[in-house]
């Protein structure tokens, strides 16, 4: 099938026929579930941040992703159906929880690895078999994205305006040092921004969203941002052409890069290294610079460890899993380079560790859990994925479902950078975003329901397959 143009077409998205049926799905319980996640992981950092509480008590998101994870279960077990991915994740845990038991680890910590490995993922099972959407969701998803980027951009300058300087906890309602989790925030919506571009040929989402993402990462001194967005550009651009876009395109979207990157550098210099006595931007770029950024060695928070940089920290991921054959392959386990303060567990190669499992990005920890094997069924995960996103941006109708399958491709092709560079996987706001939409895609790429009648009505209305917990309740 021929790929969709929506360039010269307006772009308007299908609504419901009645303000009734238009707003059903938001009286599921599905939706409120999901709802509440995603407010609870917007707002609890900031929350704990300012009234002073311990960070072990960020466990609010876990009991509702637990119970999220619990109805995907039971609705398995109640419908007898198990989708491939869900035997895929059962293969995962029976082989790497058994790589944990010969390294002598405890079944908790494996239980716990486990949970940060795929809470987030099963998001995804539960809102492709249970949620059931209206006909304009990817209007409204991308809509809620650039929303919610505008409205953390305001809390930046209300949090400024108030006091708090420039740096890692001018993050918007990402809390204390909460720098992290919002950039790698601003660069999923930066994904889904240049989705929008090539769906769509339009220019103008994205250029609000890469100079929301310019402001927000100016405000939290993320330097990265300049040169992620660059290779984000480049790449977006190649996609650009293997699906048939013209050339002439990529002279002014370059010329539009670097005059983006010109604004930047005077403008950090000035305003941010000046005020805080920061060195200049350029000389972060010269090669003892970046070595010493990535290779260095410091002492931790944690007494007794140390922390590596991001690139000691897979240099020394891999000089780990050196030790036989076997070590290399599989790693030494699911769990066993992680931990956790609040439950007092910890991996069973992780107590004698001087580094604490590898540094502060979640690569180096997953290539010692998991190995090159592992690492290579994540790779070939991905690219399945993206495969079938593409074919789905092709040939669908609907510009803004185009913009999201086009967005997610971006962002699932430079995975290992995200986990590199930050604790991606356990980010939990940028993560819902990715999952849930992937989850909501694959209802387009898989279509798991067929309708006994052809009179159109909406699917979460009167669906029999779907249990009764999960439909809406009518108004008295």
């Amino acid at each position: 099938m021929a790929q969709a143009d929506y360039r010269h077409q307006p772009i308007q998205a299908t609504k419901p026929a009645g303000k009734t049926e238009s707003r059903a799905w938001m009286r599921t319980a599905w939706f409120r579930l999901l709802a509440v996640l995603l407010i609870v992981e917007l707002i609890w950092p900031f929350l704990l941040w300012k009234a002073g509480l311990p960070q072990r008590l960020d466990f609010v998101t876990d009991v509702i992703a637990g119970a999220i994870v619990g109805l995907t279960m039971a609705y398995m077990l109640l419908k007898n159906r198990m989708p491939g991915a869900m035997l895929v994740i059962i293969a995962i845990t029976v082989i790497w929880a058994l790589v944990g038991a010969f390294e002598g680890q405890a079944a908790s910590v494996t239980l716990w690895g486990w949970w940060r490995l795929f809470k987030y993922p099963l998001l995804a099972l539960f809102i492709y078999l249970i949620s059931r959407w209206p006909n304009d969701s990817a209007r409204l998803i991308f809509k809620f994205l650039v929303v919610t980027l505008v409205f953390q951009v305001l809390v930046q300058f209300a949090q400024y305006a108030t006091g708090e300087p420039p740096g890692d906890s001018l993050a918007g309602t990402f809390g204390h040092k909460g720098v992290g989790a919002y950039s790698v925030f601003v660069f999923f919506v930066v994904c889904v921004g240049l989705g929008h571009w090539l769906a769509t040929g339009r220019w103008k989402y994205l250029g609000l969203i890469l100079i929301l993402g310019l402001v927000a990462m100016m405000l939290s001194v993320t330097k990265f941002y300049v040169f992620a967005t660059a290779v984000l550009l480049i790449f977006a651009l190649v996609l650009h052409l293997v699906r048939g876009g013209q050339f002439r395109y990529l002279f002014l979207y370059v010329a539009l890069a670097v005059l983006a990157g010109a604004i930047f550098v005077p403008v950090y210099n000035s305003f941010i290294a000046t005020t805080r006595g920061l060195k200049p931007l350029q000389e972060y770029m010269t090669r003892d610079a970046i070595e010493s950024y990535l290779f260095r060695e410091e002492e931790s928070a944690q007494e007794g460890l140390y922390k590596l940089g991001r690139g000691g920290a897979i240099v020394y991921a891999w000089q780990q899993i050196q030790r036989d054959v076997t070590t290399t392959l599989f790693g030494y386990g699911m769990g066993s380079r992680s931990y956790s303060t609040a439950l007092g567990i910890a991996g069973a190669t992780l107590e004698d560790d001087l580094y604490g499992g590898g540094g502060s990005t979640s690569l180096g920890v997953w290539i010692q859990e998991y190995g090159v094997l592992g690492m290579a069924i994540f790779l070939a995960i991905n690219f399945w994925i993206m495969a079938k996103l593409f074919r789905l941006a092709r040939r669908t109708s609907d510009p803004y479902e185009a913009t999201l399958a086009y967005g997610l491709i971006i962002f699932t092709f430079f995975w290992p950078i995200w986990l590199w560079y930050q604790k991606t996987w356990l980010y939990g706001m940028v993560m819902i975003c990715y999952w849930a939409t992937l989850g909501f895609l694959f209802q387009s790429i898989y279509p798991r329901l067929r309708r006994r009648s052809r009179r159109p009505r909406p699917s979460w209305v009167e669906d029999e397959s779907v249990p009764a917990f999960f439909r809406p309740r009518p108004r008295r």
